[in-house]
């Protein structure tokens, strides 16, 4: 399996977000492990090959340190564990940080619009898109503040201006796209590059579960490379296993499994490497 969504923060960022969900959340993440190694070591238990992971500048002036220890985690993780970077646009030297991160091993970038204050179709993050796309490197995007909010299509909307403006850019939308799933994988026709991650949707606990509406094989079956196992470990109040046998549990096809568990991840990150098929 390939883990297309997780979290690796430095230290004293994980204890402030862990504080974060510990007093405005009910969610129990005390068992879940912060240090990069555990958490490796906790997904290759779980039969993870290989995960990509992130950090986000919640703020200007970090973005920088962030891809730092990003790129020289991986290093530590021997290759186990995939960056994406992180930029800031109220930053001056946002695309130098772009640069040097892609320089040094990122394969991406993770955008959080909620988090980040910042709409996935601002103007100044064009030349952002125009070098990802340009080396193979793909935008994870989590559109919209869910689970905390919800603008009925407004994440939708700006994750479809993003790749009307940018044809040749890869996509993933965290989440599944929920609660508007349905839209997403109507949109695939018309975008290509469009696909979604399955993180905290399919497991039989997660509280964004009820953001999904049906949960049929069919959308998936009918866009067998678009779709993308994920599953924020270890910023889950779970079991790690229980995303996979949510999905387990829709009865695809075997080839559609393999594609969602692996293959539709690994090729991605083919791309991001620079290795064509």
């Amino acid at each position: 399996m390939i883990d297309i969504h997780t979290h690796l923060h430095p230290p004293r960022l994980f204890a402030a977000i862990r504080r974060w969900f510990a007093e405005r959340s009910d969610w129990a993440l005390e068992t879940q492990p912060t240090e990069p190694a555990a958490v490796a070591a906790a997904l290759h238990d779980a039969g993870v090959e290989r995960f990509v992971f992130f950090s986000y500048a919640h703020k200007p002036g970090i973005a920088r340190d962030l891809n730092d220890w990003l790129v020289r985690t991986a290093r530590e993780l021997g290759g186990a564990g995939v960056p994406l970077a992180t930029v800031h646009p109220d930053d001056a030297s946002y695309l130098h940080d772009l640069h040097a991160a892609l320089d040094g091993g990122c394969r991406g970038l993770k955008l959080h619009e909620d988090v980040q204050r910042v709409h996935a179709d601002d103007a100044r993050l064009a030349p952002v898109y125009d070098e990802l796309a340009a080396r193979g490197a793909f935008l994870l995007v989590h559109a919209g503040s869910i689970p905390w909010e919800y603008v009925a299509g407004a994440g939708l909307a700006r994750v479809t201006r993003v790749l009307e403006r940018h044809p040749n850019l890869n996509v993933v939308v965290a989440h599944y796209g929920a609660p508007d799933s349905e839209a997403y994988f109507a949109a695939m026709d018309a975008h290509p590059r469009l696909h979604l991650d399955t993180t905290m949707v399919f497991a039989r606990d997660s509280p964004v579960r009820g953001d999904v509406g049906a949960f049929d094989a069919a959308p998936i079956v009918a866009h067998p490379d678009r779709v993308l196992y994920g599953t924020d470990f270890p910023n889950v109040p779970y079991e790690y296993e229980r995303e996979l046998r949510g999905i387990e549990a829709l009865d695809l096809p075997p080839d559609v499994l393999r594609a969602v568990l692996h293959d539709n991840a690994a090729r991605l990150l083919r791309e991001a490497e620079g290795v064509r098929t």
